[in-house]
């Protein structure tokens, strides 16, 4: 079984992804024990768009069943944990005209029933083996807390990420949840020392990702560049 930590560290595996792009504008945050790290309600759905929010379980490409913004599921007993729902089923006998609390054997059968597909898929592929849905208000609720496990990461690897400016913040804390932390700092090592030392031009110049659609990385760059623009010293008229 592959533990919460060893995918925050090494990275999940993800399918339909959707890109968008614009640059990051939120101010709110997170506070966790004695500092506070990036977390605002403009970013979160640019995640959730990056990352792909699926309500039902799928396999991901790795071949692990998977629920919500890549949120794996190791069994059964932990999809039975989450307040799935029985989807609207008109044609079913009886039928089920509005949603309602999932049973745990009903759990399971999804479970189960994903967790025998051939891996690969698009994770749309999956919702004709699924009976059941993960409100969005659970999914919400689980990426948050995903994505405050992930401050105690990023403050110990970047010590000064708090007081780094929002748009840079962003950007690390999408190639953080995106890479997993350990494959940010072993594959990038320049980033990592240009982000350390608050240089977002060179940041910038090298944060390039494999495996994304070119929109995201733009995304990523357009966030550094912006957090150099702000930074560089005003010239006098």
């Amino acid at each position: 079984m592959v533990s919460r930590r060893s995918r925050l560290l090494h990275g999940r595996l993800h399918s339909e992804q959707t890109p968008a792009a614009g640059l990051y504008t939120g101010h709110d945050i997170l506070s966790t024990g004695d500092y506070t790290v990036l977390n605002t309600t403009t970013y979160l759905p640019k995640l959730k768009e990056f990352e792909g929010s699926i309500p039902y379980m799928y396999l991901d490409t790795g071949g692990n069943v998977t629920v919500g913004v890549g949120n794996m599921l190791p069994n059964a007993d932990a999809a039975k944990r989450l307040k799935f729902q029985r989807r609207p089923d008109p044609t079913a006998k009886p039928p089920i005209l509005t949603a309602r609390d999932a049973t745990d054997d009903e759990i399971k059968t999804d479970f189960d029933t994903v967790n025998k597909q051939t891996a690969g898929m698009v994770a749309s592929h999956y919702k004709q083996f699924t009976k059941l849905d993960l409100p969005e208000t659970e999914i919400d609720a689980l990426l948050l807390t995903r994505v405050n496990e992930f401050q105690t990461l990023l403050k110990s690897t970047f010590p000064d990420f708090a007081s780094y400016p929002d748009e840079a913040c962003a950007a690390i804390f999408d190639m953080a949840f995106n890479l997993g932390i350990g494959k940010l700092t072993s594959q990038f090592p320049n980033f990592c020392k240009a982000v350390k030392s608050k240089d977002w031009a060179t940041a910038s110049a090298q944060c390039k990702r494999g495996g994304i659609p070119d929109s995201r990385n733009d995304w990523t760059k357009e966030q550094f560049d912006a957090a150099a623009a702000n930074a560089a010293p005003a010239t006098k008229p």
